[in-house]
């Protein structure tokens, strides 16, 4: 409650204050803040530190009033010229608890009365929003027309959502209610009798009216009748009307209070009170009048007194009754008194009278506390208080009539996961409705934590109907998590269920009623706040990447939760389960309202990365690399032994006696043994680049465009690069049939050109073949007189070649041992043939060699397959040297347009990616093997 003080100065005709603005916080503990701020502080003109004396009342132009939870609201007047009330216009001033000015606006010109051109002070009126954080509405008067503002706050700044003028017939008798489902109805009263008719006893004279102002828009809607007369209310001695929400019922209740005037036979008239329920549509549901006898205490005999009447909804059923006496001397009194809907009054615990301070008001809080301003004395001020009575006794402590009892209770202690949902019991049907319930949990001296906030009608998967009278709202396991005894409370938000009857939204609970502690189970520590913990448990490395997996255009971000550094902390599994189940709920959690969580995919949820052997699928990928490498190698040791077994067979066939080049026999064959397992090593290179090729399709297809660019660029290197080995492999296999085939281009011109042209290339080519051998002869009769000329160089060299038969006939015996394996290796070399003559041998031959091309394209080594021996099977095709230096040359583009930039490509994508796979791993082992394997081998050469 915050209390505004002032410190009257008397001046020459006129009363004034203290040129500062005081004022004091009054907390629920009965602490007590002063604020006090100055007027060069305010930047205000001095004329609002003044009363303004109108019609035998003191009209102030500040007013304060509590705007959400810490702000006050303060209405005060800048003129632009301050000798023309008609260049005065309201400002409003939002002020912090603790006297901190953090924002104005602009509200409005000040109300000029049109018929007396008085200036009226505080003719404007605020009304708060029902629900806290919507801000508050504006209205004030203009000749005619009636200005409606809304305004909201945000962190600490004004913010105008909606502005329009309405014409509405002018009233002195106006009052405005926030309503249940967040809007606002105005309630005036106006006579109709000025209207030339002839006054026929059924024509109605006056009226109470409204109209409704639907919550942050400008639709503006009908004047609705709540209620008409056919006595005009200007014949009546006062008038006057108070709303409010129906606290034990729904919609809304407007008292009428009419006092007559007196007469001869009735000099001391009570006054009459009308009760008029109806709802936020406009639909009048009850009209009642208030029957007494007589009202205790009350006297209007005094005529030189001033009599007010005031007549408020209870949150506990019926209505606070007062009447206040002003009496001449200045001292008020206050007569105060509960009254029942059958016109029964029940007296307060104060006496009557009591002396209050006539300028305050005199609140009633939810409880039903009394909070009385005593008069000030000597410079002291002072409060009173009394509980008034409850008409319906039954007071659950809720604050709210309407729910009778709910699961947990107020106060309650219990497990933490032995609650999974929160169950509210009403007292009358119920719907539910397009409201909300928030589970807080307490924080201490910093801001409470939002854990869970449940729509009724969009969150129908956790908001259900037991029955008629009955909600249950589903917790998700994250809320009651923390590791230590914590205290939760719920808020209710108004029109969070309706009445069935009525459809009407039904009142809530305001903050800290129901409140209720979770206790962590002793033997396991349970989950704290995922919001709560340390943000030192909770980093990220910046890395996102697409979600290839969904049709949406979603990212992956990568979240890492820190193990626990002290055993008090809870595991990281645990924050991790949490998060999880907070993300996939996130509608019903904080997340939904952060300006980047709100974004985050609730069916995703947080998923963690499991250890590599966790991990199912890359195990399983892992096990199939090993079950090809085992295949590769049960080929290579098959084809090894049969190799090695008939090299041995061959050297069996040695005869015993030839037994002195043994050594030499063996270390040959031992060489020829390693010469063939290095050949038979190639099994390897072969599989593993048909390995890395599809892995690298893969790669594109499904890893690569999770990151950007990547995708372009892994396409472009595997189809580019294939395209270029393709070619050059073409290129060598056609190289190598032209050099082996002496008659291949004849082939080819008898089979594409016409016979006549052919016939005239044959006749070109016989005359130059002519001219060849004419040249030839002339050399050969040149070469025959050099042969006589060695003649005589032979026969001297006869001798020489005489006496070295001897040590060849010593060397014979071991030429001859060699004979056998010379003749066979002459033979395997006789088998080889060209590789036209291999194509023209088979027609699977052609197969084999445009399958043979084709993984050329994947890697060029694939054309060294006709040098490979596999189980005793050769192609037993002679190549040239040509086409060996084709192939190096092969390796080494093939380096430099595939492997090169497939490291570069992988290394940045693992740079960017938020875990490591085996499509962008193993590959990039691949490469970097190839290019060590190059740079090796060109090392060693």
């Amino acid at each position: 409650m915050v209390l505004h003080i002032v410190r009257i100065i008397s001046r020459s005709n006129e009363i004034c204050f203290e040129t500062n603005l005081s004022f004091r916080v009054i907390y629920p503990n009965g602490t007590i803040i002063p604020v006090d701020i100055s007027m060069d502080k305010l930047e205000m003109q001095s004329l609002n530190f003044c009363f303004v004396n109108l019609f035998d009342n003191r009209l102030s132009p500040i007013a304060l009033y509590a705007i959400e939870s810490n702000f006050i609201l303060v209405t005060y007047v800048n003129a632009e010229d301050i000798n023309n009330i008609y260049t005065y216009n309201e400002w409003g001033m939002l002020i912090d608890l603790s006297g901190n000015i953090h924002s104005k606006a602009l509200l409005g010109p000040s109300f000029i009365y049109p018929d007396t051109n008085q200036w009226a002070p505080g003719s404007s009126i605020v009304v708060p929003n029902v629900n806290k954080d919507q801000g508050f509405l504006f209205l004030s008067l203009s000749n005619n027309y009636t200005y409606v503002q809304q305004w909201i706050i945000n962190d600490g700044i004004f913010s105008n959502i909606t502005r329009r003028s309405i014409s509405l017939p002018y009233s002195t008798i106006n009052t405005i209610i926030a309503t249940v489902d967040g809007g606002y109805i105005n309630v005036f009263i106006n006579d109709t009798s000025s209207i030339t008719r002839i006054p026929d006893g059924f024509s109605p004279q006056g009226g109470v009216y409204a109209i409704y102002y639907e919550y942050g828009t400008n639709v503006e809607r009908d004047v609705i009748v709540l209620y008409e007369t056919t006595i005009p209310f200007s014949s009546f001695n006062s008038t006057a009307i108070d709303c409010g929400i129906s606290y034990s019922g729904v919609g809304q209740t407007c008292v009428l209070t009419v006092l007559p005037n007196p007469t001869t036979l009735n000099p001391n008239p009570n006054p009459l009170f009308i009760k008029i329920k109806f709802l936020s549509t406009g639909s009048v549901i009850n009209i009642m009048p208030i029957i007494y006898n007589l009202i205790p205490g009350y006297n209007n005999t005094q005529n030189n007194n001033i009599m007010i009447f005031e007549i408020r909804p209870l949150y506990y059923g019926g209505f606070y009754f007062n009447f206040i006496r002003k009496m001449a001397n200045g001292t008020s009194f206050i007569w105060g008194y509960v009254l029942d809907d059958n016109g029964n009054f029940t007296h307060w615990n104060l006496s009557n009278p009591t002396v209050i301070n006539l300028t305050t008001v005199n609140p009633v809080l939810p409880n039903n506390t009394l909070v009385i301003v005593k008069p000030t004395v000597d410079q002291t001020w002072g409060l009173i208080t009394t509980d008034l009575y409850k008409v319906y006794g039954r007071d659950n402590h809720y604050g709210n009539i309407l729910i009778s009892n709910t699961i947990p209770t107020i106060g309650q202690n219990f497990i933490a996961n032995e609650i999974h949902s929160l169950i509210i019991t009403y007292t009358i049907p119920v719907v539910l409705s397009n409201g909300t319930i928030t589970i807080f949990q307490y924080n201490g001296l910093s801001s409470d934590i939002i854990r869970q906030v449940t729509n009724a009608l969009y969150h129908t998967k956790y908001v259900k109907l037991i029955d008629d009278y009955t909600v249950n709202v589903t917790i998700i396991d994250s809320i009651f998590n923390s590791p230590i005894n914590t205290t939760y409370y719920v808020i209710i938000g108004n029109g969070f269920v309706k009445s069935q009857k009525y459809n009407e939204p039904l009142y809530g609970l305001t903050s800290n009623v129901w409140h209720f502690t979770a206790t962590p189970k002793v033997e396991k520590q349970k989950l704290a706040n995922a919001i709560a913990i340390s943000q030192d448990r909770i980093s990220t490395n910046y890395r996102f990447v697409i979600d290839t997996e969904s049709s949406l255009k979603q990212y992956l971000l990568s979240i890492k939760i820190e193990i626990p550094q002290n055993p008090s902390d809870r595991g990281s599994e645990l924050i991790a389960n949490d998060l999880d189940v907070m993300i996939k709920n996130m509608d019903i959690t904080i997340l939904a309202s952060g300006s980047s969580s709100k974004y985050l995919e609730s069916t995703y949820g947080y998923a963690t990365i499991p250890k590599f052997y966790n991990n199912t699928t890359l195990m399983f990928q892992i096990i199939l690399t090993c079950g090809f490498i085992g295949i590769l190698t049960i080929f290579y040791f098959i084809s090894i032994y049969y190799d090695i077994k008939n090299e041995v067979k061959n050297e069996s066939n040695v005869k015993n006696d030839e037994i002195n080049g043994w050594y030499e026999k063996r270390k040959k064959c031992i060489t020829k043994i390693f010469s063939l397992m290095k050949n038979h090593l190639e099994i390897y290179s072969y599989g593993f680049n048909i390995l890395s090729f599809v892995l690298d399709i893969l790669f594109a297809k499904i890893e690569a465009g999770s990151v950007k660019i990547i995708f372009i660029a892994s396409v472009f290197f595997v189809t580019f690069p294939y395209a270029i080995k393709l070619g050059y492999a073409i290129y060598i296999i056609l190289e190598e049939l032209i050099n082996t085939k002496e008659n291949w281009i004849d082939t080819i011109f008898q089979k594409l050109c016409p016979k006549w042209l052919y016939s005239k290339i044959t006749l070109i080519k016989n005359q130059n073949e002519d001219l060849d051998d004419q040249n030839n002869d002339s050399d050969d009769q040149n070469n025959d007189s050099d042969d006589q000329n060695n003649d005589s160089d032979n026969q001297n060299n006869d001798s020489e070649i005489q006496n070295n038969d001897s040590e060849i006939q010593n060397n014979g015996l071991e030429e001859q041992k060699d004979d056998s394996e010379d003749q066979k290796d002459e033979k395997e070399i006789s088998k080889n043939i060209t590789m036209i003559k291999w194509l023209e041998s088979s027609k699977n031959h052609k197969i084999i060699l445009t399958i043979l091309i084709l993984l050329a394209g994947a890697d060029i080594e694939a054309l060294e397959i006709f040098n490979f021996q596999f189980y005793g099977y050769k192609f037993n095709v002679k190549l040239s040297e040509n086409f060996e230096k084709k192939i190096i040359y092969g390796r080494f583009i093939s380096i430099i347009i595939k492997n090169i930039p497939d490291l570069i490509i992988r290394s940045y994508f693992l740079t960017k990616a938020i875990d490591f796979s085996y499509l962008s791993t193993f590959p990039l082992l691949i490469s970097f093997i190839k290019i060590l394997n190059l740079v090796i081998r060109s090392l060693l050469n």
